[in-house]
């Protein structure tokens, strides 16, 4: 579930269910969705959604089926994300500085919480401003405009 927002900032929430509903499954499997992050920062957030990953399997039964399939697919589909596993590092998000990349307004640099479910099976991010940056001013523009554009559509 996202608020007007969170959709106006990181586009409408993918209605999959299953592995294409995890957002590291589509990082992984499908390029556009890494336009959210600058290019520059996708090695980092690559490794960070393995890392975190880890851990919250970790959290799990041994023999969670859900868990299992999803690094088994993942094992499969992506070299990077095998190659990031077999590290066997782990990370747990709490708070993070991330740069989201906006269609029209350009980067907008945010602190992200991250507040998860004891079962690991939910996570709420809770965006805010970047302070020193005009991120504020960014947010509160699409917060205004939401999803509409600002560039007028050709006659």
């Amino acid at each position: 579930m996202q608020n007007d927002l969170a959709v106006a900032l990181l586009g409408p929430k993918v209605p999959d269910s299953g592995m294409r509903a995890s957002f590291v499954h589509r990082w992984f499997t499908d390029p556009s969705s890494r336009a959210l992050y600058p290019e520059e920062d996708h090695a980092h957030h690559a490794w960070t959604f393995v890392a975190d990953l880890r851990a919250a399997v970790a959290r799990r039964a041994p023999d969670d089926p859900e868990a299992r399939e999803l690094v088994e697919d993942l094992q499969t589909r992506s070299p990077e994300f095998a190659d990031l596993w077999s590290r066997h590092d782990i990370a747990v998000r709490r708070d993070e500085r991330k740069r989201l990349v906006h269609p029209e307004l350009g980067t907008i640099d945010v602190n992200c919480l991250n507040l998860v479910s004891e079962d690991c099976r939910q996570r709420l991010l809770w965006f805010t401003p970047a302070v020193g940056t005009d991120s504020a001013d960014k947010l509160d523009l699409l917060g205004v405009l939401g999803t509409q554009s600002l560039i007028p559509d050709p006659p």
